[in-house]
Order: C-alpha cells, then sequence, then structure tokens
C-alpha cells in the first residue's frame, strides 16, 4: 500500500503535465483533421463455380479434396490481386476517369474536385492520349506511350504513390471466401465515391479474361512442351528400333534364346559322338595289332603296297563324307553341302564298292595259305580288313567331330557377346518406349486439363455488381482524437514512472529510504512554502523533536545528539533551533555546541583526548546538541558517535545521493557501533512532510479532498 500511495504522490506532482498536455495534443488533432477525408465504400460478389462444379474435371482421375478446392480458391484470389491484373485496373481506371471527369460537378466517375487536381499533374503530352470517343484506343496509346522510366507519367501512375492509381492503392482490395462457399467478396475503399465504384466496375470486367490468359497460357505452354518432347522421344525409338533390326540382320540372329540353345544341345551331341568315336578306334586299334601279330611278316608287304595305301585312303575319304553328311543333316540351318550329287545313298553305295574292292584286292596279295600258328591266312587277313575299315571308319568320324567342334567354337565366339548387346539395345528401347508413353499420358492429361479450364473459366461470374456509394463511412476523427490523448497520457505516465525508477535524487521519505536503506525521522520544509512557512515549519519541526526525543535515555550521564552532514554548504541552524525551541517550551534544558565555536574538530583534545564528552558533561544539560562538520573534511572519532543518544545525518531533500555519499554513509555506519543513525530531510516540500505530520495547512474543502485521495481514503467520511 505504501508504494501505491507513493505512485500516486509522485504522479500527483506532475499533475499539471498529466492534465494541459494530452489537452494540448487533443486540440492539436482536433485541429489538423477538420477537413480529414471520408471514405466511401463498396464491395461486389464473384462466384467461382470451384467447389459446385467440383467432378467436371476432365483430367481428374479421383474426387478433389479440400485442400485442392482451397487452393483452386486461392489461385483465383491471386489472380485478383495480382499486379498484373491491377495495372490494367490502373490504367483503365485513369483512362476512364480522364475521359468522364467533369471539372463543374461529380459524377459516378470521379469528383470535380479530384478531377481537377488529376487534371494539374497531368502532363501535356499524356492529355494529347486520351481519346474521349474510345476507352479502349485511350488505354492503348497509354501502353504505348509506357515506358520504364522515373520521368515516364503512366508508369508513375501505377508505380508511384497516388492515391487512387497506383498499386499502394489498389492492393487495398480486400477478397475473401463468403463461409465455406463457391463465392468471393470483394469489397473496395477510397475517399472519392466515383473512384471507388470504377475501381470495382473496371475489375469485374478484367478479372476473368486474366485468369483465363493465365490458365491458358500455363497449359498451352505445357501442351508445347509435350508435344515437342513426344516427336524428339518417338524419333529416338524408331532410331533405336531400326537399329536393332540392322544389328540382328547383321548377326544371323532370328530368336537369340532359340539358337543359342540349339547350339548348347549340339555341343553336348558332338561331345558324346567324340566319345564313341574315340572308343571305336582305341578298339580297332588294339584288334589290329594283335591280327597283325598273328599275320606276320604279310602286314609289312601290304602296308608298304601303294595301291593299297591308295584304297585305304579312298574308303576314309568316303566314310568322313559320309560322317559328315550325317553330321550336318542333325541341323541343317547351319551348314550347307558343298556337292548336292554327293548324296548319303551314293556315298553309302560306293563305300560298299570300295570295301569290297579292297577285301578282293587282300585276298589276291595273300601270298601265304597259312600263319606261322597253322591257321589259314586268309582268315586273319579278312578279321584285319574289317578291323582296318573300321578304324578309317572312326577315325573319319573323329576328324569330323573335331571339325565341327572348331565351328562350334566360333559359334559361341560369335553369339557370346550379341547377347549382352542385344539386351542393352532392347533396355534402351524399353526406357525410350516408357518415356513416348509418359509423354503421351502427360500430354493427353493437358490436352483434358485444356478443356477444363474452358469450362471452369466459364462459371466466373459477377452475381453482385458493385453499386454507386451514396454515404460514407464514419470517419475515424474521434478514435484518433481520443487516441492521441490516451497515447500521451500513458507516455507521460511511462515517462513519470520511468524518471522515478531511475533518478537518484532523495526528495522523500520512500525514495531516500530505498536509495540508503536507512530511517527517516522527518523532514524540514524548504523556504518557498507561501505564507504558511511558519505554520508548516512549527509543525515539521515539532514532528522532528518527538521522533528525536525518543532516543532520551535517562540511564546515560549525558544525552546528546551528533548532528551530521554530508553537504559542506546545508545549512542545519534553522532546524537546530527551532527542535530547542521546542524542547525549551517544555522545560527541557536544552544546549547546542557547534564545530568551530565551542570546539574545534582538528585539535589533539578532540580527536585523542575525548574533552567533548567532559565538555558535554559539564553543562549538565538534559539534551545537548552537538553540530560537526562536514564528514568529508574533518573526522568524528567513533566515541563520540558510539556514546551519543542518537546519531542524526541531515541530508538536502533537492540532492542527489552520490557515490562519494553512499561510501561516506557506510563508513558511518560501521563506527557508530549500537547508537542509532536516522536521517533527517532538509528542503523538503509540501508532500514530503505530510508523510510525517499529516495534513498541513491551508486546511480547505479542495486540500481536504486533495489529501484524502493521495491516501486512498475514497469513501472515508472523516479525514
Amino acid at each position: 500500500m505504501g508504494i501505491l500511495i507513493y505512485i500516486i504522490k509522485s504522479l500527483y506532482r506532475f499533475k499539471w503535465w498529466l492534465i494541459i498536455l494530452p489537452l494540448l495534443v487533443v486540440g492539436i488533432v482536433i485541429y489538423e483533421t477538420r477537413h480529414m477525408n471520408r471514405v466511401y465504400e463498396s464491395d461486389m460478389t464473384i462466384y467461382t463455380g470451384v467447389i459446385s462444379t467440383n467432378g467436371n474435371d476432365l483430367s481428374q482421375t479421383t474426387a478433389q479434396d479440400w485442400n485442392i478446392l482451397k487452393n483452386s480458391l486461392l489461385n483465383i484470389i491471386n489472380t485478383i490481386s495480382s499486379k498484373e491484373t491491377l495495372r490494367t485496373v490502373s490504367l483503365r481506371l485513369f483512362a476512364r476517369s480522364m475521359i468522364n471527369g467533369d471539372p463543374g460537378k461529380d459524377n459516378v466517375y470521379i469528383s470535380a474536385e479530384h478531377y481537377k487536381e488529376l487534371l494539374k499533374i497531368t502532363p501535356k503530352e499524356v492529355l494529347k492520349l486520351i481519346d474521349k470517343s474510345s476507352e479502349d484506343r485511350t488505354v492503348e496509346n497509354l501502353k504505348n506511350y509506357e515506358k520504364v522510366d522515373a520521368d515516364n507519367f503512366v508508369y508513375g501512375l501505377f508505380n508511384w504513390n497516388h492515391p487512387y492509381f497506383s498499386y499502394g492503392a489498389l492492393k487495398k482490395l480486400l477478397i475473401k471466401q463468403v463461409d465455406n462457399s463457391d463465392i468471393l467478396s470483394v469489397t473496395y475503399e477510397n475517399n472519392d465515391a466515383g473512384i471507388t465504384y470504377q475501381t470495382l466496375n473496371i475489375l469485374s470486367e478484367v478479372f476473368a479474361d486474366e485468369y483465363r490468359t493465365l490458365q491458358y497460357g500455363n497449359t498451352n505452354n505445357v501442351i508445347k512442351y509435350f508435344e515437342a518432347e513426344l516427336a524428339r522421344i518417338g524419333k529416338d525409338l524408331f532410331l533405336k528400333e531400326d537399329s536393332l533390326t540392322n544389328f540382328n540382320v547383321r548377326n544371323r540372329v532370328i530368336h537369340y534364346d532359340k539358337q543359342t540353345e540349339a547350339i548348347t544341345m549340339l555341343d553336348k551331341d558332338y561331345a558324346i559322338r567324340e566319345q564313341d568315336a574315340l572308343a571305336a578306334r582305341d578298339k580297332a586299334k588294339a584288334t589290329i595289332n594283335q591280327l597283325e601279330v598273328g599275320i606276320g611278316e604279310n602286314v609289312k608287304s601290304i602296308k608298304n603296297n601303294a595301291q593299297f595305301l591308295a584304297k585305304l585312303k579312298q574308303i576314309g575319304d568316303i566314310n568322313y563324307s559320309i560322317s559328315q553328311i550325317e553330321s550336318y543333316q542333325a541341323d541343317s540351318s547351319f551348314l550347307t553341302l558343298q556337292n548336292p550329287d554327293d548324296t548319303l545313298l551314293k556315298l553309302k553305295s560306293k563305300l560298299k564298292e570300295q570295301e569290297s574292292d579292297f577285301k578282293g584286292f587282300i585276298d589276291d596279295y595273300s601270298s601265304q595259305k597259312y600263319t606261322r600258328n597253322g591257321y589259314p591266312n586268309a582268315n586273319y587277313v579278312v578279321l584285319w580288313v574289317d578291323e582296318l575299315l573300321k578304324l578309317e571308319q572312326a577315325q573319319a568320324e573323329i576328324e569330323v567331330v573335331n571339325n565341327f567342334k572348331k565351328e562350334l567354337d566360333n559359334m559361341y565366339s560369335h553369339y557370346s557377346p550379341i547377347g549382352s548387346l542385344l539386351k542393352r539395345q532392347e533396355r534402351g528401347i524399353n526406357f525410350t518406349e516408357q518415356n513416348y508413353l509418359a509423354v503421351l499420358g502427360g500430354l493427353n492429361a493437358a490436352r483434358l486439363r485444356l478443356k477444363s479450364i474452358e469450362m471452369n473459366s466459364a462459371t466466373l461470374k459477377v452475381i453482385n455488381p458493385p453499386t454507386f456509394p451514396l454515404n460514407s463511412k464514419p470517419t475515424k476523427r474521434k478514435m484518433l482524437v481520443a487516441g492521441s490523448y490516451f497515447g500521451t497520457l500513458f507516455f507521460l505516465l511511462g515517462c513519470v514512472l520511468l524518471l522515478e525508477m531511475l533518478d537518484r535524487t532523495l526528495r522523500d521519505k520512500f525514495r531516500t529510504e530505498r536509495i540508503t536503506k536507512g530511517k527517516v525521522v522527518g523532514a524540514f520544509p524548504k523556504n518557498n512554502l507561501g505564507r504558511y512557512q511558519k505554520d508548516i515549519e512549527e509543525i515539521a519541526s515539532k514532528t522532528i523533536a518527538n521522533q528525536l526525543f525518543g532516543y532520551y535515555s535517562s540511564q546515560k550521564p549525558s544525552n546528546y545528539i551528533n548532528i551530521l552532514k554530508l553537504d559542506p554548504f546545508l545549512d542545519t541552524q534553522d532546524l537546530q533551533q527551532r527542535i530547542m525551541k521546542e524542547w525549551q517550551e517544555i522545560g527541557l534544558h536544552v544546549g547546542i555546541l557547534e564545530e568551530g565555536t565551542h570546539f574545534n574538530a582538528t585539535s589533539r583534545e578532540f580527536l585523542v583526548m575525548g574533552g567533548l564528552l567532559e565538555q558535554i558533561q559539564s553543562l549538565g544539560n538534559d539534551l545537548t546538541f552537538v553540530v560537526h562538520a562536514d564528514l568529508s573534511k574533518v573526522p568524528v572519532p567513533a566515541d563520540y558517535l558510539d556514546h551519543a543518544s542518537v546519531n542524526v545525518l541531515v541530508l538536502n531533500a533537492q540532492a542527489v545521493w552520490k557515490e562519494d555519499d553512499e561510501e561516506a554513509y557506510r563508513d558511518l555506519l560501521k563506527r557508530i557501533g549500537n547508537t542509532p543513525l536516522v536521517l533527517c530531510l532538509c528542503h523538503a516540500d509540501r508532500f514530503t512532510i505530510e508523510t510525517f505530520t499529516g495534513m498541513l495547512p491551508p486546511y480547505s474543502l479542495l486540500r481536504k479532498l486533495e489529501y484524502k485521495f493521495s491516501q486512498l481514503g475514497i469513501t472515508a467520511s472523516k479525514g
């Protein structure tokens, strides 16, 4: 509560500032707003059809959600408020105002006053562009004249700060969705009724065209992009397919997987045939070797016979040809016969003839009838010849198989890299084909989107056109006046409170105790309180005297009060005399000892010998004032401070509490021992003194009310 009273008293000190300055500001605001512009408002509503026509989008495969619908509405709102749309409105609005304006009277296009102001700022070369007979030609002339230049008037209309035609003025259009419907509400206000009406009127004409242009332009660009990509990817696809065809032709590939499978099967078959032929050859060789042992020397002559060798070679050649033909018949897709006339049947028949001839030659050639073992020689030769023929047949088979395996190895070498190359080209074709189909799908979706835009754009209609405003909106003059008053008042209150928080001037009891952390027992007035000065001084001194007498002790041999000060220019004589007079009037013996008059503070007797205490006792007074010099100049021994009834530090209420004062005060607190140290304020104002004395004269009704409210006695019936 004490803090609250202190704040109220602090504000009361600045009461004239808080009363006069806000009223002065209010007067200035009232004067400056005497010709305040009136504001006219008009609105219109637009049906978008975004929500109602949901599902009519041909490119849409699933139902739209609310986020998509909200986004569509935002696109329309942003198109209406876009810079390009507002630029078109600005040019048309200027052209319409210049064509239809009348300097003699207001009309539905522009007021006479504002039209005359517009004529003043419009250059002559721009006035020549105005075609009174056609608004479209005027707009076209203005577009041709406009260029990006700070000195170009038409360019500046939209980009400067004109109140009607600039972007800053037109962007104040308020566009919002009505509830959750398809309808948009567009509101605009300005200080000219005609301009307000015509702005919305022109906007209702151009916004749909701007929306269609924007939507069509984007979609057409997408369609052109997809068409170009489709042609490029299609050409790439055809080239890759032709490259694959040529690759198959060059490498004789019809069906790669089946061809490679056939080669693998042939390789397996010929491996088996080779094993069989090798087994037959080894068997024939073993039998021949055994029979040659039985035949003896005849075999050498037979082997050395040229006719024998020739016939044996012919039989081997025929066996090779037969084996080769039989091998080629297994898969005729790889090889063809070099001589079609040598059919398999002829060769087999010829082989029989040659074998028969060979056997006859051997029979005729044989010269011995019996072998060395006694067996008929002819039987051995026949067996030997048969085995020899088998050997030739087996060797021919082995040679054919080896030759064909070489051809199979060549086929492996040929077809192995073809597989990876084929897969690479097929992957490329597949990837290009997928891209082609994706681009084709995008192109179809874009074309469907174009048709959907045509359908949706047809639903953009103004259902409630703008109306010409006849009455202006209530002005904000009252709010400005009230705001200026309370704004100034709160600003002053903030400054006062900030000042109270930062100011270190002692001034009153609350602030002094807060800054010094000491106890204030009284305050003595300054010398400008008018005709009640003496009365106030008397009341204040009596209060201080009563407070100080409370420290009197009958147990002490002598009671004295140290009067201390930190300011060498502070005069405490009047305060001392007033207190002494109060005590003397009630019969107390009071004396006073002043430094420089009754004792010397710089003498050894005072500083060391304690002569001041003996001097006080010799006076025999009930109370004695001991007035010391400035503490910063003359030291006071601790014994004098400790034996006193009370130590009174007198401070100037109008002085600032400095850092050196703080240090001296702390030092004093250390040296006083158990003796109290109290503070007393001099040169205090009325409110500070009333803290100790209560209400001071005069006691008029106004003063009583003022004091009652300062003490928060709002409903008190008695002061």
